[in-house]
């Protein structure tokens, strides 16, 4: 790497820079949060929020949720081959969800706020936020048996949001004619737009303060500073190659798993991460564009060589992915792509496991990657709710259930949180069943299912729904429900227990629902019971010491 920045600056200035940006991207987190309209946004954290330089250059992102780690530089790289920047104008907001323009999948809505300081573009902030829903053939528009990117609701390509601080009604209008709750689609658009003009605000103030000049300068020392540190830890790595596999169920279009591949070379300063010999891609839901494959592979890298450095560009400067076009990690449009969230989490997975011989400091047994996903869309027609109203409203609900770390080389795995790409929270039984006709019965850790080893895995979660009102149509879908996709032990540590989903349990109508279901009718008074997969276990379990069987005894984990 040539060292060929210099400034007149310093390490201390560098570094306040550094907070403040990182400061500002927090405070449009807040922002975008205690003003969005879904409860998937403001209780779970499905959203990110960043800021790049002129040189669309990521320079600070919020910490809400890894999977939109990457995603927006990719995004915002087809923007500006679509809308080129010499055509934007201060008061501009740009407009994507396309997953083969950079995006996720249709849920995921982008927004991109372009700062002009004296006349001069000096950044850029963005937003990106899951709506819960979109359109498509399902609520929530998500579909496992999807087989294209078509039957995922609306895809907004490349466009101006608003002209110059005016907003363009046309695409207004047309997102609140194909989405089945338009007023939520518009508020949590709203939110977006206040949290990108929170970043515009803010850094303005910054610009101010240091002028266009210095403003540029610092945000590129920032950039700098993160790929020599990056660079600094791999090549504390012994040169040499490391492959890694792992499964996934299909189960829609197959019976046979999914195995996606890696093989990583470490050379010097830098990585050559090799997907290619990965599956073909599949003609369901399961693909992962290139952008969130991008986005995992480079969270799993952070996660090794430097979990608590600040984000930005730099971070992922050594870092060299190859894929192949076609691939379940690299799929051609326009395959569908909206449960990418099972693949993507794999990625992260399998790069990790693939890592863990030489970054043993920073690594664990695998996660769970269970990922229990769930929308319910329907009317409620309960008859106190159509009494209280008068009609019987339309809602849509989605819920994510998170499940156990694995164990690390010197603590037990954490239980019940949401893992890599995700950091959602459980919606809360209060939430849900406020804005659904669904009740939360039960919801508790799953004892044994975290795995055996010197350090256990983190255990699973299992909670029990009601439905109360008829005709509910839902859609889910999980990972690691067979014994050859349960998380992994590591150096001697058993695999964690996996995942399951069933309607109905414990009934004359009990019904093992697999790994997915789309588009299921449940009725009033039907249960679905969702359990969440274990964290793999660290090190041989007969190392662990009496004092932590004994707390697990007592605490009754196993």
């Amino acid at each position: 790497m040539k060292e060929n920045i210099v400034v007149n600056t310093d390490a201390i200035e560098r570094d306040i820079f550094q907070h403040q940006i990182v400061g500002i991207a927090e405070e449009m987190s807040v922002a975008l949060r205690r003003t969005a309209y879904s409860s998937i946004i403001w209780d779970m954290y499905d959203y990110a929020c960043g800021i790049f330089n002129s040189n669309i250059e990521m320079i600070s992102q919020s910490e809400t949720i890894p999977g939109q780690l990457g995603i927006m530089p990719l995004a915002l790289k087809h923007m500006t081959e679509s809308i080129p920047m010499e055509t934007w104008k201060q008061g501009d907001i740009l407009i994507c969800n396309d997953p083969y323009r950079g995006c996720t999948h249709t849920m995921d809505v982008v927004l991109f706020c372009p700062i002009f300081n004296e006349g001069e573009l000096i950044a850029v902030s963005s937003t990106v936020a899951h709506h819960i829903d979109i359109g498509g053939k399902n609520p929530g528009s998500e579909g496992p048996d999807s087989r294209d990117v078509f039957a995922e609701g609306l895809i907004i390509p490349p466009s101006k949001l608003f002209f110059e601080g005016s907003p363009n009604q046309t695409i207004f209008d047309i997102l609140a004619s194909n989405v089945r709750q338009p007023e939520a689609s518009s508020g949590d658009l709203r939110s977006q737009l206040s949290s990108c003009r929170t970043g515009e605000l803010r850094i303005l103030e910054l610009a101010k303060k240091y002028g266009n000049k210095k403003f540029s300068k610092l945000s590129q020392l920032c950039i700098y500073y993160n790929e020599k540190y990056i660079r600094r830890a791999i090549s504390k790595v012994k040169n040499g190659f490391y492959e890694a596999s792992i499964f996934m169920e299909d189960e829609v279009s197959s019976k046979n798993l999914v195995r996606i591949h890696s093989a990583i070379e470490v050379r010097d300063e830098e990585l050559y991460v090799d997907l290619s010999e990965s599956d073909d891609q599949r003609p369901n839901g399961l693909n992962c564009p290139l952008a969130s494959t991008h986005s995992m592979v480079n969270f799993a890298v952070k996660c090794i060589f430097a979990p608590d450095l600040n984000q930005n560009h730099g971070c992922d400067k050594p870092v060299k992915i190859k894929t192949r076009h076609g691939s379940i990690l690299d799929p051609k449009r326009p395959a569908a792509v909206s449960v990418r969230q099972l693949a993507q989490q794999g990625v992260a997975d399998l790069i990790l496991k693939c890592l863990a011989p030489i970054g043993e400091k920073n690594s664990a047994a695998a996660c769970q990657i269970s990922l229990p996903t769930f929308t319910w869309g329907g009317l409620d027609d309960r008859p106190n709710k159509v009494k209280e109203i008068g009609f019987a409203p339309y809602y849509i609900i989605s819920d994510i259930i998170g499940g156990g770390m694995g164990g690390g080389p010197n603590s037990d795995g954490l239980s019940a949180v949401d893992t890599h790409s995700g950091n959602c929270a459980i919606l809360s039984a209060e939430i849900l069943e406020t804005l659904s006709p669904v009740r939360v019965l039960k919801t508790c850790l799953v004892k044994g299912s975290g795995g055996a080893g010197q350090y256990r895995g983190g255990l699973g979660i299992m909670r029990d729904y009601e439905i109360l009102a008829s005709n509910l149509v839902m859609t889910g879908y999980c990972q690691q429900t067979c014994t050859e996709t349960f998380p992994w032990g590591f150096n001697g540590g058993s695999s964690g227990k996996g995942a399951m989903l069933i309607k109905n349990p414990g009934t004359d109508r009990e019904q093992n629902l697999g790994s997915k279901f789309d588009g299921l009718l449940f009725e009033q008074g039907d249960v679905l019971r969702v359990i969440s997969a274990g964290g793999g276990g660290w090190g041989d379990p007969l190392l662990r010491s009496q004092e932590l069987i004994a707390l697990d005894k007592k605490e009754n984990y196993c």
